[in-house]
C-alpha cells in the first residue's frame, strides 16, 4: 500500500468521523432546542394562567368595590333624606313648643328641669329614622 492510499484512507476516516460527530452534535443541538420551546412554552403558559387569575381577582375586586360604594352613596342619601325630613319636623315642632321640660320625681318632692334639645334629638334619633325610613319606604 502506498503512502498516498494510507493517507488518503486516514482523510477518508477522519472525514467519515467528522461528519458522523456534525451529525450527532446537530442532534443534540436540536433536543436541547427542542426541551428549551418546550420549557418556554410551558413557562409562558404559567405565566399567562397566573396573569389571568390576577385579572380575575382584579376584577372581582373592582366589582365588589363599586358595588359597596354604591350602596354606601345609596345609604348616605336615605341618611341625608331622613336628616332633612328630621329637621324640617322639629323645626315645625320648635315654633309652637315653648322650652321643653321634664319633671323629676325625688324623695322629697318634684322638681323641673329644662329638657337638652339635642339630648333629646339623640335619645329618640334611631327610633325616629326608623320610623321615617319605614314611612318613606326607602
Amino acid at each position: 500500500m502506498s503512502l498516498e492510499k494510507i493517507l488518503n484512507t486516514i482523510i477518508e476516516g477522519a472525514q467519515a468521523e467528522a461528519v458522523a460527530i456534525v451529525k450527532e452534535n446537530q442532534s443534540k443541538a436540536e433536543e436541547i432546542k427542542e426541551a428549551a420551546r418546550r420549557e418556554a412554552e410551558e413557562l409562558a403558559q404559567a405565566i399567562q394562567a397566573e396573569e389571568e387569575r390576577q385579572g380575575r381577582l382584579e376584577a372581582s375586586r373592582l366589582i365588589t368595590q363599586s358595588r359597596l360604594e354604591g350602596k354606601i352613596n345609596i345609604l348616605s342619601t336615605k341618611k341625608e333624606i331622613i336628616e332633612d325630613v328630621l329637621t324640617e319636623a322639629l323645626d315645625r315642632e320648635r315654633s309652637g313648643i315653648k322650652k321643653l321640660k321634664r319633671q323629676i320625681i325625688m324623695k322629697g318632692g318634684e322638681r323641673e328641669e329644662a329638657f337638652d334639645e339635642s339630648r333629646l334629638l339623640d335619645e329618640i334619633r334611631p327610633q325616629l329614622e326608623k320610623f321615617i325610613n319605614d314611612a318613606l319606604k326607602l
